[in-house]
């Protein structure tokens, strides 16, 4: 899908293969009883982040509209684990409630239940203490509302249709896209990027404006 602006063709939408991504959650209330901890998965707020495919810099946004989520999965089997790591079943130190999942417009919100095993107490323990007090969530993105139409700032993509499938436990949370670099394609999914049109004005600003060299 192309628009012309004074015989420039320029895509307005595009499809790409993306990784999943990790964000911050929010610990809210622990319940030592019954092992659990209330979380803010997210609020929508915009993250910067780098795109390794194009070499360049975006700022991200979650939409928080119950119709552009999917909390279908993590309601029901959303698991927890240490790190990210999915590789073996010692990996997982617990699980999301299931129907905690909720999604209100202005933040998402879980619970999520550790395991009795021993190898688990003393994370949970940790927890409890506030040494351990970063948590992240892993998504991923179907669709991108990217709005590049001011040409002096980075160009917002807003997430309208994503998905996050885990919760886990961190020393600090980091941004999983890095995996991209090495071209390894195993853990991506397909992403829609629609672009918003820029309009003529626009368009002859970026051409005079000097192209900016991609990040080392």
């Amino acid at each position: 899908m192309r628009n012309t602006i004074r015989g420039a063709a320029l895509p307005t939408s595009l499809t790409v293969d993306l990784p999943s991504f990790g964000i911050r959650a929010a610990v809210g209330s622990v319940d030592v009883e019954t092992r659990t901890v209330d979380l803010i998965f997210s609020t929508g707020a915009a993250v910067e982040r780098y795109d390794y495919y194009s070499g360049k810099r975006y700022v991200e946004k979650l939409s928080l509209k119950p119709e552009h989520v999917r909390i279908e999965r993590l309601n029901s089997i959303g698991p927890l684990l240490d790190t990210h790591s999915a590789y073996s079943l010692s990996d997982q130190i617990g699980a999301v409630v299931p129907g905690s999942v909720t999604v209100t417009g202005k933040e998402g919100r879980c619970r999520v239940r550790f395991s009795k095993r021993a190898e688990v107490e003393p994370i949970f323990q940790d927890v409890q203490d506030g040494i351990y007090k970063s948590f992240s969530v892993g998504y991923c993105v179907y669709k991108f509302e990217e709005d590049a139409s001011n040409a002096t700032k980075l160009p917002i993509r807003t997430a309208v249709d994503w998905e996050p499938h885990e919760i886990s436990m961190v020393p600090m949370p980091a941004d999983a896209g890095a995996q991209v670099r090495s071209g390894d394609k195993s853990k991506t999914n397909q992403c829609v990027i629609v672009r918003r049109t820029l309009n003529t004005d626009d368009a002859d600003r970026m051409r005079r404006l000097p192209a900016r060299p991609a990040p080392s």
